[in-house]
Order: structure tokens, then C-alpha cells, then sequence
């Protein structure tokens, strides 16, 4: 999705030359287009957005992207939001590298299909972030910038239901009910991403695709999380492969504090609670 020019309100970027990626390091979304930059090998200024300072609901930024959202992607002035938006659209760049998408019918159906799985356990991957990473005091938004999102982005259809979720997640975190939904519709997914992993190597067959970018993004992070990816056989062993990947493991990485201090203190204090993914799957 292009943004026309008088949605742009950050001047400054219309004038961008080259490619421009404004991105969150543990931002999923953020991660796949990354990830999808390194395997065509594009060449590209990173311009890092702070989640955690709130930079994406600052006046420079909502200039840039109304909704709030990272990644975008400047190409020559022109602003792209939607990761799968752009992800199409940096396949389509001159690149020494073969694409990533698909080359016929039967494989643009599988394609639809996969992603719209993916995309559409979104807010699911978000209750396994926001519930089982990182506490929820360093997560959660404070009530002054959640006004001052709610009130830049009024005209934004989405942007009220986001308000409406933080404000929940402030005050009550993720559910026990909410988390075990989620870790009830990832383990449904996984499990049919394992039988598609039993016939092939890679999900769109003999290649690597935009599917194996997304589903890898999507399985780090539940590992990261907790979530036993050895439940599932096929699966792990595709992680791994693509694990071994600088662009994979690179472009996916939390930072050393996060994967190796953060989480691991707070899963802990989870196991106490009886709370991980792992003794909520006794549950199911």
C-alpha cells in the first residue's frame, strides 16, 4: 500500500532518495522485511524506530505512517505500509537474487493461503509477546500516550481498536483465557505447517519463499516465548535449518539483554506462577 503524498505530512521524506526501511529490532513485521532485504541482497538506509520510547506515536512519525505501525519502507520519496504490501513489492526490485513469491497460479493460491493464516494470528502472536517475554510494566503503554495516539490518528478506522487493546493489556495484561486461545490457535497452525514440512522442504515446496520468511518469524518468536517447538518434528528441524541463516538468525534477533537476561528471568518467575506456555498446554 502506497500512501498518496497528502497523507504525508513528514516533508522530509518525500525528498528520500533510495531505499529507506523505518523499523522496531524486535518488531515482527519489522523482522520479515529485513529478512526478506537480506535474501535479495537490497541495499538500504535503516532508520531504527523506538517502540519502547514511544517514537511511533510521536508527531515526526505519525507524519510518515498515520497508523503508528512500524515497518515502513520509503522508496524514492514514495511511502509503502502493510508488510506483506511490502514485501511484494521489494520482490519485484532488481536483485541478483531469485524471488520470493509465487511464479504460477498453483502456487499464488498456496501463497494467499499460508499468509492469510500467518496474518491472521496476529493478535495471537501478540498475547505470546506481550504475555510471556517480557513483563508488562516494560511492554505497556502509559494512559498520557495513549491519548495522544487516540487523538493524532482519529481519523485512522483502526486506531481505536489498538487504544482499546492497550489500555486492557495496561491494566490486566494477557488473560489466562486470552493466552490459552492463542497458544491453542498456534498449536493448530504449527501442526499443519509440520504436515506441510513432512512432504516438502520448504513450505512453498522445492525453494524458499515468502512463507518459510513469515513462518519462521512467527516460530522463532513463539520459541522465544517458551512454546516446545519439538512438539512438532518437521517444523523444528526447518527452524533449524534457516536457524543457521545470518538471515534468518540475524535479522530475527531480540539483542543479547532481551534473549539472554530478560526473558529468561521472566519465564522463571512465570514457572512459579505455573503460567509458561509450556505448563498452560497441560491445560488443553
Amino acid at each position: 500500500m502506497i500512501l498518496a503524498d497528502d497523507q504525508v505530512t513528514t516533508d522530509e521524506v518525500k525528498s528520500w532518495k533510495g531505499i529507506h526501511l523505518l523499523h522496531f529490532q524486535g518488531s515482527s513485521c519489522s523482522q520479515k522485511v529485513r529478512t526478506l532485504l537480506h535474501e535479495k541482497n537490497l541495499e538500504y538506509e535503516s532508520h531504527p524506530i523506538d517502540i519502547s520510547a514511544n517514537e511511533h506515536v510521536s508527531t515526526w512519525f505519525l507524519g510518515i505512517n498515520p497508523r503508528g505501525v512500524v515497518p515502513v519502507l520509503v522508496h524514492d520519496g514514495k511511502v509503502h505500509i502493510e508488510s506483506n504490501d511490502i514485501l511484494e513489492y521489494l520482490d519485484q526490485l532488481p536483485s541478483d537474487a531469485p524471488s520470493f513469491f509465487p511464479q504460477n497460479d498453483e502456487e499464488r493460491q498456496a501463497v494467499r493461503d499460508w499468509l492469510k493464516l500467518e496474518d491472521d494470528l496476529h493478535m495471537d502472536l501478540r498475547n505470546m509477546t506481550t504475555g510471556f517475554m517480557l513483563p508488562r510494566k516494560l511492554v505497556a503503554k502509559s494512559e498520557e500516550t495513549l491519548k495522544r495516539y487516540e487523538q493524532e490518528g482519529a481519523t485512522d478506522p483502526k486506531r481505536a481498536k489498538e487504544v482499546e487493546w492497550w489500555r486492557n493489556f495496561a491494566e490486566n495484561g494477557v488473560t489466562e483465557d486470552a493466552a490459552l486461545a492463542s497458544i491453542k490457535a498456534y498449536r493448530a497452525a504449527f501442526e499443519t505447517v509440520d504436515a506441510k514440512l513432512a512432504e516438502s522442504d520448504w513450505l512453498l515446496g522445492d525453494r524458499r519463499s515468502v512463507m518459510d520468511i513469515a513462518w519462521f518469524i512467527s516460530a522463532n518468536r513463539l520459541r522465544l516465548a517458551g512454546y516446545p517447538l519439538e512438539d512438532h518434528p518437521n517444523l523444528l528441524k526447518w527452524y533449524e535449518k534457516l536457524k543457521e541463516d545470518d538471515a534468518y538468525s540475524g535479522e530475527t534477533s531480540m539483542g543479547f539483554v532481551p534473549e539472554k537476561i530478560i526473558i529468561p528471568i521472566y519465564q522463571a518467575y512465570l514457572s512459579t506462577k505455573g503460567a509458561t506456555i509450556k505448563q498452560l498446554l497441560e491445560k488443553l
